[in-house]
């Protein structure tokens, strides 16, 4: 096992043991790679120390006899002696097998024993990557050692490896741990292997420090396990001696030959250095580190260099070299270190410090704040970013500054265009009013230029004179007109935006053309608009609408639109204006093109109605250009002929002026206010205030005001100058009373003219005569002198003559009477006396009984009108309807003005009823409504009923969405009607969910209107292909549900981790396993003989030696070879079974290794050559499998086959009586086959169940191939399961494939045979095809058998190595065994005297036993007397008490009774007393006889103690012995 271990470890760190190979840190190309030190013996010359070392005092010591250079005398330890010393220098010298050199501890004399530890410290100079630890003990092995490390120098030391006996109890460890993936691997094992004290010189302890650890083939990418193998010092602890059990004796001699003694410390490994160094050497300080490449430094360049720092450092490992890459500074900085977050968002994490040349970042990549290169070769400069302007003084890669917002400029040093007052804040923004400046502020002043009429520092109000300041007037301002009367003015407020328009959609709109000096005439118009014609010079007058007042349109624009050709420009044009004895001739200031009218060819031309725009000098004033506004006489537009004429006709479109009228939105800012002076109001000062009139009467707005006179009786018209009089006068002058007054108003009086006496003040008159006032003008209604009396058509008391007063009113009857006749209404009351239009009422307000409508309404035809209520639908005959609506009363569900017609939901109306409820589905209705009438509710489509609750006659699925149409076929199903799974109902012989085929063994006549049974024997044939298409459809399941990567059940016993050193003991039940498979395997033989027979007498049948059976032949034939073949794998599977080897009983005692080598060797070739032939087996079966499997199904589930035999049915259908008896033939040797198969399924499946148990109990026997075990358990599953399938399928596909051929035999026409030679092709190719594509899906489901059958072989060889090797160890061990052997029976021997003692001592203290049962029996006699001495104590008491009572008596003795009496009575009780004490000497002697016997006793007791004791000794002494002899010494009882 060492020798194993030592193996597994070097194959393990296979890249670390390569030599001098791994030394070039780089390629011959200079590309880095992997470089390790050489491998070496790391403890070799190094000086070990050692805690207790023999010599001191000098001592001798007595090698046990037999060890390797044990003398029959005892030698001697002496420190000070070059010849005799055994100091810790030996531990690493060079070894020699001749001249054997060793460290030696005091003996065992010296106390050095458990719990005292000896301790081996080797200190390597730096760290290591240990691969082994090896001791070689120059005396027996100890009982118990441990080896510890530490990983740096001066860390704490970590357990390496525990060997032990005891484990638990010395270690606290258990033995035979193992680790499982996952788990942490830094964990000391404790193992008993090499605790044995055999042999007592020479043993070997080997510790792999990779042994047993799960991550060890993966060691490259295990940072655990290369902290594991790292070490800078080792730690032996010898902490017990193995003995021979001797020293209890306190022997000098004996314990003067229990010592350690090692003769070799070899450590192997190399110097680490991370795989970037490839030698070890010592350092500027002396210190043992690494030579590192790669860009690496450190004691085991465990970490970069200080400038290549660009990425983490890494090991190197094979893959990669992992070398350090240095920082990218760009030339500026040689310091950098690394940024993991750098690394991890850019790829490089180098981060550079102290960048030069003003440059800054991670690589030194981009300049220092406030500095910038135009390009990365260019040095970086200073920004010089201006401090106030700029938002920081850092610049872009061109310089030019991050200016504020209202600064601009390279370096950011002066202000915006509209700003000015550079400062800490930026610039300041011109507040110059856009509308009243010509441009912007200065920079520096920020000083606004303002336009004419504008004034202000901000040119933000207008000059005096002038308002509406607007961006669009040249001037800013509009000059005041009010009329001339005041110079002070402002925006008016109510006005809005309003434009004067001529589209010419409808026509030319009034417009008229004069061309020269002809005269006027309409505008040539078309759909498009007013034709023009440049070369005549024609001019445009604009019609009425555009002339008059137009002075709102002050300094607004009038908008010409033209449509040009494409590519032209409108002619010259002049808009020319007349109007209060002015004219003048304007230019258009814009022109706008297609694009800015948004419609193509369209040119607008734009003039701004202002005095700016004159095409004339000196320019007209503003206030005469606003009166020629004012009264705008004509407006023409003059086309020039001077410009080229353009390609095509020229077309104006529309004419759009700007002007303003009352209203709110959009304002019209432009229409001023006047603030008048005295005499003048309105607006535009256009009136005279009251108390002022025209100057000149009409003479217009521009006329001065003037005051007025009005004989002291109000003020004057402002513009007529006639008075607006006051004082209930009238008149020019007020110069008389008005209608209703009377008197002289020329008086002046306030008082002058004074009220008529007549009602309402009416008009009266004075007669000159009697100065009597009489009304001449009484108000309507009212007549006579005064107007006492009402007129006709009028009632009241006006002056209370019979009553109280009451005006006069006209009769109330709400037009519902004649007009033109007399009497209408009572002349007191009002009531009216003559109704028309069916009314009635005190004021004919109601309709009449029988009549609705409003009594009030203005025409008569809108008046009552005659109620109209249906009999059928109304509650009652007599019931009139509602007065006002008309609404008869309708019975219950009749809804309509006269009850003619069902409410919604309803239908039938009925005389006395009313309606009847429709009831529709809400499911299978489209709405809640169905005809009045009928009573038929709207259906969904699909469903039927009058309340559209069921589905119609041929549709299913009754729902909201409605039925769906059965679509039965009509030849097929027996009725239109399906079930609700949509199914028809099928008439005999038809199938399909719409009957809509004809069922199995029937075909469609030739009229086809039916479906008729075919011949008896077609169902046959049918009840076959059924029974194989189930049998294929489970074969099919099975294959897509297998998982060829999961073993069977019996694996999850396999997979279990059995305990080291178990045996399987069933031998007897393997034996019978193989017997039962060889049984089952002969029964298998056997069917397939029969199979063979029967397929003999079908090829007889088939009449193969005709020529025109020829291809019944050929499948026969094929079938045939593969009855050999499956034959011909039963046999191989027979012998392979025959040749297993089935281990025989071992002894108890595992004891003989090459015995267990041998039959490991045989077993691993044994199951080689088995896993061999059933791989073999596997792909043979799963081939012939697959190529049925898929002949087989396709042949069930293709077309072309199904087609073939429909038309093989009708042509046999005039034949089919003749071939029953063949049909009943082919059935009885179907079933026969299928008994056959059956049987031999459940033999095969069988079989292949107790194969697998029997194959896991004999793998379980050797633990490293348990791996091989379970991939042949994986490849026999899989063999069995093709075995199984194929002879299923090729039994029963051969069969048909044979019954199916014979039926051509029927056929004797060549062209039929023809036929189904080209059928039965187009069937073989299909069948061909599917079964490649099929084969490929099972060779990609079998996966990786070749790797597995490959690395079987591979696991074979190493175990056939490990056999080997282990016969060799077992050989070694025999010896080994047989030594110790021997000396157990020497060992023996001595032990048997000594138990000859030890029985004899027995012996004795069964005697000293026998004494103590005297000893307990006399003490149970002392128990009796002691009861007695206690009884004799009780007497003793009672006699002292009666003595006491009489000593009382003769005190107490009266001297005058009489004495003789008193003794008398004293000297009776004395005599009694001395009788019950007896003499005194008896009584001392029986105490004297008691405590000689009780002193005899507790001697006796003293002896026996002290014999207990020294038996107990000697108890515990050969117990001790007992337990430290050898295993194989003999069992004594």
């Amino acid at each position: 096992m060492m020798v194993a271990a030592l193996l597994l470890s070097l194959a393990l760190l296979a890249p670390l043991t390569a030599g001098a190979g791994m030394g070039a840190c780089y390629d011959d190309a200079g590309r880095p790679q992997r470089c390790l030190p050489v491998f070496e013996n790391a403890a070799f010359g190094r000086r070990a120390e050692a805690s207790h070392t023999c010599g001191h005092p000098p001592e001798d010591f007595c090698p046990h006899v037999g060890a390797l250079g044990a003398a029959a005398q005892c030698q001697r330890c002496d420190a000070a002696d070059p010849d005799l010393h055994h100091n810790a220098s030996y531990l690493t010298d060079f070894h020699s097998q001749d001249e054997s050199t060793w460290w030696q501890s005091p003996s065992m004399a010296f106390g050095v024993q458990y719990p005292t530890s000896v301790n081996i410290t080797l200190r390597l100079g730096k760290a290591y990557e240990i691969t082994y630890v090896r001791l070689k003990f120059h005396t027996s092995r100890p009982e118990s050692f441990a080896i510890y490390k530490r990983s740096h120098a001066g860390g704490p030391w970590e357990p390496y490896q525990y060997y032990s006996a005891s484990c638990k109890k010395t270690y606290g460890k258990r033995e035979g741990v193992y680790l499982r993936p996952g788990e942490d691997e830094r964990v000391a094992f404790c193992t008993s292997e090499f605790s044995d004290i055999s042999p007592l010189s020479g043993g070997n302890v080997a510790f792999s420090t990779l042994e047993g650890r799960p991550s060890a083939y993966n060691f490259e990418e295990s940072p655990v396990l290369q902290d594991w193998v790292t070490s800078t010092e080792l730690l032996i602890s010898l902490d017990r001696l193995n003995t021979f059990g001797d020293d209890i004796f306190k022997d000098p001699k004996v314990l003067q030959s229990y010592y350690y003694a090692v003769s070799d410390f070899s450590v192997g490994g190399r110097c680490k250095c991370n795989g970037h160094a490839s030698e070890c050497g010592p350092s500027e300080t002396g210190q043992l580190a690494c030579q590192c490449q790669h860009n690496t430094t450190g004691p085991d360049c465990e970490r970069c260099l200080p400038f290549f720092q660009d990425r983490p450092w890494a090991r190197s490992t094979a893959e990669a070299a992992n070398e350090c890459l240095p920082c990218n500074c760009n030339g500026h900085s040689e310091e950098c270190t690394f940024d993991r977050e750098l690394f991890r968002s850019t790829g490089h994490g180098g981060r550079c410090h102290h960048c030069r040349d003003h440059t800054a970042g991670p690589h030194c990549e981009r300049c220092q704040e406030n500095f910038y290169h135009w390009d990365m070769k260019a040095p970086c400069l200073p920004c010089d970013c201006h401090p106030a302007g700029s938002l920081h003084l850092q610049c872009d890669g061109s310089g030019t500054c991050t200016c504020k917002p209202t600064v601009t400029g390279w370096k950011c040093d002066h202000c915006l265009s509209g700003f000015h007052s550079l400062s800490e804040g930026g610039c300041r923004p011109c507040t110059c009013n856009p509308a009243g400046s010509l441009g912007t502020c200065d920079p520096r002043s920020g000083r606004c230029p303002c336009k004419e009429n504008v004034e202000g520092s901000l040119c933000d109000r207008c000059r005096p004179g002038t308002f509406n300041l607007q961006p669009h007037n040249p001037a800013g301002c509009s000059s005041c007109f009010c009329y001339g009367h005041s110079k002070v003015c402002a925006a008016a407020t109510r006005f809005r935006e309003h434009h004067i328009l001529s589209d010419f959609h409808q026509g030319a709109e009034g417009w008229g053309a004069r061309s020269g000096e002809s005269p006027e005439h309409p505008a040539q118009w078309s759909s498009k608009g007013i034709l023009l014609s440049p070369e005549d010079e024609e001019e445009l007058i604009a019609p009425e609408k555009f002339l008059g007042d137009q002075r709102f349109s002050y300094g607004q624009l009038l908008i010409l639109t033209f449509r040009v050709p494409p590519g032209s420009s409108p002619p010259p044009v002049q808009l020319r204006l007349e109007g209060a004895g002015l004219a003048l001739s304007l230019w258009h200031f814009s022109l706008s093109g297609p694009e800015d009218s948004g419609q193509p060819g369209e040119v607008q031309l734009k003039f701004q109605l202002q005095e700016t725009s004159e095409d004339a000098e000196p320019l007209l004033p503003s206030f005469h250009f606003q009166r020629l506004l004012a009264n705008l006489t004509a407006l023409r537009v003059w086309v020039s002929s001077q410009s080229p004429s353009p390609h095509g006709q020229v077309v104006l479109t529309e004419v759009r002026l700007t002007s303003a009228q009352q209203g709110l939105s959009p304002p019209a800012s432009w229409v001023e206010t006047c603030s008048c002076p005295k005499g003048y109001a309105g607006q535009f000062c256009e009136s005279c205030a009251p108390g002022y009139k025209k100057e000149t009467p009409t003479g217009g707005p521009y006329s001065n005001c003037v005051p007025c006179t009005c004989n002291q009786h109000g003020t004057c018209h402002p513009s007529t100058g006639i008075c607006l009089c006051v004082h209930h006068t009238e008149g020019p002058s007020c110069e008389r009373c008005l209608p209703g007054f009377y008197g002289n108003p020329f008086i002046g009086q306030a008082d002058d003219c004074q009220p008529c006496p007549c009602p309402g003040q009416s008009a009266c008159t004075t007669i000159p005569e009697s100065r009597e006032v009489v009304c001449t003008h009484c108000p309507l209604g009212q007549r006579g002198r005064r107007c006492e009396i009402c007129d006709d058509g009028f009632f009241g008391d006006p002056l209370g003559l019979s009553g109280h007063p009451q005006p006069c009113h006209r009769c109330q009857c709400n037009g519902n009477i004649d007009p033109n006749a007399v009497g209408n209404c009572d002349p007191l009351s009002g009531h009216c006396l003559r109704c028309l239009h069916n009314t009635t009422g005190v004021h004919c307000q109601h309709c009449q009984e029988g009549f609705y409508g409003s009594a009030l309404a203005l025409r008569p035809a809108d008046k009552c009108a005659p109620c109209s209520c249906t009999l059928e639908g109304s509650v009652s005959k007599q019931t009139p309807c509602d007065p006002v609506t008309g609404q008869c009363s309708c019975l219950p569900h009749v809804t309509g003005q006269d009850c003619s017609r069902c409410s919604l939901g309803f239908y039938d109306l009925q005389p006395g009823k009313g309606c009847q409820s429709c009831r529709c589905h809400p499911v299978g209705s489209q709405e809640d409504q169905c005809h009045p009438k009928t009573g038929q509710c709207p259906c969904r489509p699909g469903v039927g009923g009058q309340a559209c609750d069921r589905c119609q006659e041929g549709f299913f699925g009754f729902s909201a969405k409605g039925c769906r149409a059965c679509r039965c076929s009509p030849l097929g199903a027996a009725s239109v009607q399906c079930h609700e799974n949509s199914t028809c109902v099928c008439r005999p012989g038809f199938v399909g969910y719409k009957c809509d085929r004809c069922q199995d063994n029937f075909f469609l006549t030739s009229g086809g209107l039916q479906c008729q049974e075919c011949p008896s024997c077609y169902s046959l044939v049918k009840e076959e292909a059924a029974k194989l298409k189930a049998r294929l459809t489970l074969m099919e399941r099975w294959l897509q549900g297998s998982d060829c990567g999961t073993p069977w059940g019996p694996l999850d016993v396999l997979q279990r981790e059995a305990p080291r050193g178990d045996v399987y003991q069933g031998h007897d039940l393997l034996q019978g396993s193989q017997e039962t498979f060889l049984e089952q395997m002969t029964d298998l033989e056997g069917s397939m003989k029969a199979a063979q027979a029967q397929l003999q007498v079908l090829s007889r049948s088939a009449h193969c030696a005709q020529a025109r059976a020829e291809k019944t032949c050929v499948q026969l034939a094929n079938l045939a070879v593969v009855l050999a073949s499956s034959e011909e794998e039963i046999l191989r599977a027979t012998i392979t079974l025959s040749s297993l080897v089935i281990p025989q009983e071992e002894p108890s005692q595992l004891t003989n290794w090459s015995q267990l080598a041998t039959e490991a060797r045989f077993l691993a070739r044994s199951h080689w050559d088995t896993a061999t032939k059933i791989e073999a087996t596997a792909w043979r079966a799963l081939l012939a499998s697959n190529t049925s499997y898929m002949l087989l199904w396709n042949l069930m589930e293709g077309r072309v086959a199904m087609e073939t035999q429909q038309e093989l049915e009708d042509r046999w259908s005039p034949y089919s009586l003749p071939q029953k008896s063949l049909a009943q033939d082919l059935d009885l040797k179907v079933q026969t086959l299928e008994k056959t198969v059956t049987m031999r399924e459940n033999v095969a499946t069988k079989a292949v169940q107790d194969l697998q148990a029997t194959a896991q109990e004999v793998l379980q026997k050797t633990e490293p191939l348990t791996q091989l075990h379970q991939e042949a358990i994986a490849a026999l599953t899989r063999a069995s399961s093709s075995v199984q399938a194929a002879t299923v399928t090729v039994t029963g596909a051969r069969t048909l494939l044979a019954d199916l051929e014979g039926m051509k035999l029927q056929f004797p026409r060549p062209k039929d045979q023809a036929t189904l030679k080209r059928k039965a092709g187009i069937i073989r190719d299909r069948l061909l095809a599917d079964t490649k594509k099929k084969t490929k899906q099972v060779e990609r489901m079998l996966g990786n058998m070749a790797s597995v059958s490959s690395s079987t072989k591979q696991k074979g060889r190493e175990a056939e190595l490990l056999a080997k090797d282990s016969a060799k160890l077992a050989k070694a061990l025999l010896r080994e065994g047989k030594q110790e052997q021997r000396r157990a029976s020497r060992l023996a021997r001595q032990t048997q005297v000594t138990l000859h003692q030890a029985s004899q001592q027995a012996l004795a203290s069964k005697a000293h036993l026998q004494e103590l049962e005297e000893a307990e029996r006399m003490g149970a006699g002392l128990s009796k007397m002691e009861q007695q001495i206690r009884d004799s104590r009780i007497s003793l008491e009672m006699d002292i008490k009666a003595l006491s009572e009489l000593l009382v008596r003769l005190g107490s003795l009266d001297t005058h009774q009489a004495p003789a009496q008193a003794l008398n009575e004293t000297q009776q009780a004395l005599e009694r007393l001395r009788l019950q004490l007896g003499s005194p000497g008896a009584l001392q002697g029986k105490l004297r006889l008691l405590e000689q016997e009780s002193e005899q006793q507790e001697l006796q007791i003293q002896d026996f103690e002290s014999d207990l004791a020294e038996i107990r000794a000697d108890k515990q002494n050969l117990e001790a012995i007992l337990h430290s002899l050898p295993e194989s010494c003999a069992n004594w009882q």
